[in-house]
């Protein structure tokens, strides 16, 4: 266990909050400076020994959001919209990796604590513990699905696939939520939450 990990919740919270305030209070002209945060976030990677290739996996799951907030700033005005766009993702990308080090540093549960003595609302606090609890849950019902529909549709058109992957979608929900209940069903007999 790295010293990053072994930090304070409260501490590295407190880090990651002051540098995803910081760079939104950065001006819209000057959104370069946020590649001075960049440096600093790749010491404490490297600092905690984390593994590269799980963190940018992670890290491209975000891209997609992190693009579209991005282009949005392209519907500007003015003829600086290229460059507030490209600001507003390199922004975007740095406290997204900010993130990213911080859950892979720190348990959940002690992230949660930390946030309760801070006040953050209770049913905000429960509903991260749940999510955190349930998410098992929900991919072990989409890897369940997945191979089920790999057994049905032999050759189908792209079409036929994405119309199979929506309907998936909504099927995974209602059956996670179905098995989420009946979870909890259990552990409410068993005395448990």
């Amino acid at each position: 266990m790295s010293c990053v990990h072994r930090a304070p919740a409260g501490l590295k919270l407190g880090v990651c909050l002051a540098l995803i305030l910081g760079l939104a209070t950065l001006p819209a002209q000057h959104p370069w400076w946020a590649l001075a945060a960049l440096p600093g976030l790749l010491l404490v990677a490297l600092l905690s020994r984390l593994e590269l290739a799980p963190l940018l996996r992670r890290f491209s799951l975000g891209l997609p959001f992190l693009l579209g907030a991005a282009s949005l700033s392209l519907f500007q005005p003015h003829g600086l919209a290229l460059e507030l766009a490209l600001g507003a993702f390199v922004k975007a990308a740095i406290c997204l990796f900010s993130l990213l080090l911080l859950s892979s540093t720190t348990p959940l549960s002690e992230l949660v604590s930390s946030l309760r003595r801070v006040h953050v609302p209770e049913l905000l606090c429960e509903t991260l513990l749940l999510l955190a609890r349930y998410s098992a849950l929900l991919s072990d019902e989409a890897r369940r699905m997945r191979r089920a529909r790999a057994g049905r549709t032999l050759r189908a058109s792209r079409w036929q696939l994405w119309r199979a992957l929506g309907n998936s979608l909504g099927l995974l929900f209602i059956r996670t939520v179905s098995r989420a209940e009946r979870v909890q069903l259990a552990m409410r007999s068993r005395g448990g939450a």
